[in-house]
């Protein structure tokens, strides 16, 4: 079990006929007639802000639009990840201490305006983020990218401690070579997905 990413751009919404039930014979039969891939989207009612741009219902995928997927990790590699950046920005940018949690408390009190929080205070499981977040987060990946990786190179080389990314090892430790190479290996996955999706489309949590 574990978290994977999809990134498409250039939706467009397309009406299903009535008379045809989801996941029925009818619809696959339908969904195989249409020009492009056929995308179901819904938003979540805790995370309204994620999914602006983007109404729910059916889609389907321009011919000229891109598409990727990628493995964001298991659910506690995913984590360690997100707050490997959330201390990255906390400490490295903002030259405050903590990580996702102090951002999530920030998100609970009505700011949403720190880098990344689009991404860090949402979902680790489903869910979608709409063209107008991803661009927003398109442009944070692209602006604070120096000041991420300086810091987690900084923590590499000096092998300050920082919490470890094998789930079963919740000590600070430092990191290993493994470790930083993943974590920029991801950070350059997650900008292409929302470079993607910041042309009318989602980046989909599944």
């Amino acid at each position: 079990m574990g978290l994977d990413i999809s990134a498409v751009s250039k939706l467009k919404p397309i009406e299903v006929p009535e008379d045809i039930e989801k996941w029925s014979d009818e619809w696959y039969d339908w969904e195989s007639e249409q020009e492009g891939d056929v995308y179901n989207v819904w938003s979540s009612d805790a995370f309204r802000e994620q999914s602006e741009g983007i109404e729910d219902g059916t889609y389907v995928a321009s011919d000229q639009g891109e598409y990727i997927s990628f493995r964001a990790g298991s659910y506690t590699g995913y984590g360690t990840w997100r707050d490997w950046l959330a201390q990255a920005i906390m400490n490295g940018v903002l030259g405050k201490s903590g990580g996702a949690e102090q951002m999530w408390g920030s998100a609970d009190g009505g700011d949403y305006g720190l880098p990344f929080m689009e991404l860090i205070n949402f979902s680790d499981a489903e869910g979608i983020i709409g063209p107008v977040a991803s661009k927003k987060l398109y442009y944070d990946f692209r602006k604070y990218e120096n000041n991420v990786m300086d810091w987690m190179d900084e923590k590499y080389l000096t092998q300050s401690p920082i919490k470890s990314a094998d789930w079963r090892d919740d000590e600070e430790k430092p990191i290993d070579k493994g470790d930083f190479e993943w974590f920029q290996r991801q950070y350059q996955e997650w900008k292409n997905a929302f470079r993607i999706a910041s042309d009318n489309g989602v980046v989909m949590f599944h």
